[in-house]
């Protein structure tokens, strides 16, 4: 899948899966880009992703020909820059609050109708092999821009978030908006009334809705609901499931 493609299918309403990569590991991304996977998505946010690693890992993706959005630390225009210049093919920016700060962010990540930095010398440039213009074209029609809701004050603004155009797809976090809710439990019944909101305003405004889940069985529910792009758990927690597996299986035997 290319970078266009991907947008693309956010966009459709595809049914996407990817999951989040938390190990600073550019074989980790090798070897998932052989399973099947939509795209994968950089946790820079929670996990220890120096610019070198990240850099690595997106060499990587590019490799295996496996999209790779990033989960970025910060929404500052420096870093967002730094990332998609590394050849990211799009970024899940956390914690969307309000429809101005979101649409500064967007503006930070394009050339045209924005204030993006130009350099055709990175990756993301085949290091200077891409011209400005198809550089420029390219960029802005196929980064996938992906925001995160995640606070009260999201689902309370959700109407005007959901109606930004340039946003390809809004994801919900279900722990950070359980304590923003004062919750403390991601299946509480005002999560998912909260979720309901969400899913409803983004169908009115033909928006992709995106969300986390733990295990692929629990997508089921949410894909009813109206749910298109998933990130089903992480690489962390696929090893410690096929180890636990394998290991309880050996102490079994006789």
């Amino acid at each position: 899948m290319t970078n266009a493609t991907l947008r693309q299918s956010v966009r459709s309403q595809q049914k996407l899966t990817s999951t989040f990569i938390k190990t600073a590991s550019h074989q980790t991304i090798e070897v998932l880009g052989q399973c099947g996977l939509d795209c994968v998505v950089i946790d820079a946010e929670h996990a220890p992703f120096s610019s070198e690693k990240l850099d690595t890992c997106l060499m990587a993706a590019k490799a295996a020909q496996l999209p790779a959005l990033v989960r970025v630390p910060n929404a500052l225009a420096s870093t967002l820059l730094q990332i998609l210049d590394m050849g990211a093919s799009g970024l899940l920016i956390p914690h969307a609050l309000r429809a101005k700060e979101v649409q500064e962010i967007i503006a930070s990540t394009l050339y045209k109708n924005g204030h993006r930095g130009f350099s055709n010398s990175p990756r993301a440039g085949d290091y200077g092999a891409l011209g400005m213009k198809a550089l420029i074209k390219g960029a802005d029609q196929e980064t996938t821009l992906i925001f995160q809701i995640e606070d009260k004050m999201a689902i309370e603004n959700i109407e005007e978030l959901a109606a930004i155009e340039r946003v390809d797809a809004y994801l919900i976090g279900r722990a950070d908006l359980a304590v923003s809710l004062g919750v403390f439990d991601v299946n509480h019944p005002l999560i998912d009334s909260s979720i309901q909101s969400v899913v409803q305003s983004c169908k009115k405004h033909n928006k992709a809705v995106g969300i986390f889940v733990t295990e692929a069985e629990d997508a089921q529910k949410w894909m009813a609901m109206g749910v298109s792009f998933f990130i089903i758990g992480s690489d962390q927690s696929m090893l410690v499931k096929q180890a636990k597996t394998n290991i309880t299986y050996f102490k079994n035997l006789t």
